[in-house]
C-alpha cells in the first residue's frame, strides 16, 4: 500500500487540499536554515549567498512556465498573490471585475469586498459541465471593460477551462486576465508566454512543496498596477515587503521542478486511477453521479454525488479514507456548494457531493479501498435514509430545497 496509510492512519485522498512536502524538497531546504542563513539585503558573503539562492529559485520557477524571472514574485501563497493581482489593480484602474461564479471561496471574498468598496463585479455564468460561457462573457466585457479572474482548474470538480480562447477575448476588450492556477500549477503544462496571461496566482504546498510560499506571476507591462508607492524596488520589485523567506523560495522551486519534469506521466497514471475509481464505483452502486466536464479537467479531482446520502454524513462514516465533503453542514441546515449550484446541479444530487483528489502517492490498492469503504458507507446510510426512500418511490425531493439550503421537517 502507498505511503499516505502508514501507521494505520487512513487513506488520504485529499490532495487538492494539501500535499506533503517532498523528501527531496526538504532535503534542499534544510541548508538555507543553518547554512546559507544570509539576509538578501546584507551586502557581505552570508547575503549574496542568499541572494544567489533566491536568484536561482526564480529562474527555475520562470523556466517552468516560460516566463522572464523579473515576472516572478514570491508570496505567502496563492491567495496573498490573487489579493495583490486584483485589489491593487482594481483600485488603480476602477474598472470592472469580473469572476465566475464557480470561482474559489478566496476570490469570491475578493468580489465581496470590492464590491462593499462599491467597485463594480460582475458574476460569469459557466454551463452545466462547469465551462464558462464564452459569449456571455464577451456580452459582458463589450460594454465593461476591467480584470477578469479564471480559475483554470476548478478545486471542487478538476473541470478545467479553456483558457486561451478566454485571454483572448479579454484582451480583444482591452480587458486584464488574472489565472488563479493553484490546481493546475504543476500538474498541467503552463506555457504562460503563449498564452499570453497577464497575472497567475499558484501555491507551494499543491505541488508537494512547503507550505506558506506561492508565487504571482505578473507580466512586466502591468506590474505598475500593482506595485506599492514609495517601496524598496529591490525586495520582489517593489511589489511586497519584508524579508524573503529563502528556504521557502528555494523548496518551492525544487517542488516545480520536480512537478514539471514528470507531468505527462503522472497525469496518465492518474486518469488509469480516475477511471478505475469510476468504474467499480458505478458498479457497486445505483444513482452515482460524476460531477463536471468529463472531457475536460484534471483527473486527480473527483467530484462524486452518492444521490441519497449527505455527503458530510458520508464522509464521517467512510472512516478508511480522507476526503473532502462537497457540502458544508450545520446544526439545521446542509448549504449546497456554490459550484456545484452555479453549474445547475440539482440539489439533491449536489448536496450528497464528495470530492476525491488522487496524488502522487495513490496506488491501485488506495482506490479499491476507498471504493470498497465508500460503497459500504453508502449502503448504510442508504438503509436508513428517509431521502432513499423517497427517491426510491419517485418523490421529487427537490421541492424541499431553496436556493441551495435544505430545509429540514
Amino acid at each position: 500500500m502507498g505511503c499516505n496509510n502508514q501507521h494505520n492512519k487512513p487513506i488520504y485522498l485529499d490532495y487538492a487540499a494539501t500535499t506533503p512536502c517532498d523528501p527531496r524538497v526538504l532535503e534542499v531546504m534544510l541548508p538555507y536554515f543553518n547554512d546559507v542563513y544570509g539576509n538578501i539585503n546584507s551586502l557581505h558573503y552570508y547575503g549574496a549567498e542568499a541572494l544567489e539562492a533566491l536568484t536561482n529559485a526564480r529562474q527555475q520557477i520562470a523556466n517552468d512556465i516560460n516566463v522572464s524571472a523579473e515576472e516572478i514574485i514570491f508570496t505567502s501563497g496563492a491567495t496573498e498573490s490573487s489579493n495583490i493581482a486584483i485589489l491593487r489593480t482594481i483600485e488603480k484602474l476602477k474598472q470592472c471585475f469580473f469572476t465566475a461564479k464557480t470561482q474559489h471561496a478566496s476570490i469570491i471574498g475578493i468580489a465581496d469586498r470590492l464590491q462593499a468598496l462599491k467597485q463594480p463585479v460582475h458574476f460569469l455564468k459557466v454551463n452545466n459541465e462547469g465551462l464558462l460561457d464564452i459569449n456571455y462573457l464577451e456580452e459582458q466585457l463589450k460594454t465593461n471593460q476591467g480584470l477578469v479572474s479564471i480559475c483554470l482548474v476548478n478545486n471542487e470538480t478538476g473541470v478545467l477551462q479553456n483558457i486561451k480562447p478566454i485571454v483572448e477575448l479579454c484582451h480583444k476588450y482591452n480587458s486584464l486576465i488574472h489565472v488563479d492556477a493553484t490546481q493546475a500549477y504543476g500538474k498541467i503544462c503552463c506555457d504562460i508566454k503563449a498564452l499570453d496571461i497577464d497575472f497567475m496566482s499558484a501555491s507551494g504546498h499543491k505541488i508537494y512543496g512547503p507550505k506558506g510560499i506561492g508565487i504571482l506571476y505578473c507580466k512586466r507591462d502591468k506590474q505598475k498596477y500593482i506595485r506599492v508607492p514609495r517601496a524598496n524596488p529591490d525586495i520582489e520589485f517593489g511589489i511586497r515587503a519584508g524579508t524573503i523567506p529563502v528556504p521557502l523560495c528555494v523548496g518551492l522551486a525544487e517542488a516545480s521542478k520536480l512537478s514539471h519534469s514528470c507531468i505527462d506521466a503522472e497525469l496518465e497514471r492518474i486518469a488509469k486511477l480516475r477511471q478505475l475509481f469510476i468504474d467499480k464505483i458505478k458498479n457497486n452502486l445505483e444513482e452515482i453521479y460524476i460531477n463536471g466536464a468529463q472531457t475536460s479537467n484534471y483527473p486527480g479531482i473527483i467530484n462524486v454525488s452518492f444521490r441519497g446520502c449527505e455527503g458530510e454524513s458520508l464522509m464521517m462514516e467512510s472512516k478508511r479514507i480522507a476526503i473532502s465533503s462537497g457540502s458544508a453542514c450545520t446544526s439545521n441546515k446542509l448549504t449546497i456548494s456554490h459550484v456545484l449550484d452555479a453549474m445547475g446541479v440539482a440539489p439533491d444530487i449536489a448536496q450528497s457531493s464528495l470530492r476525491i483528489a488522487i496524488g502522487r502517492h495513490t496506488t491501485e490498492e488506495d482506490i479499491n479501498i476507498a471504493v470498497e469503504d465508500l460503497t459500504n458507507a453508502t449502503l448504510k446510510l442508504r438503509s436508513i435514509s428517509a431521502v432513499w426512500d423517497m427517491i426510491k418511490a419517485g418523490i421529487d425531493i427537490n421541492k424541499r430545497f431553496e436556493r441551495g439550503i435544505y430545509k429540514h421537517g
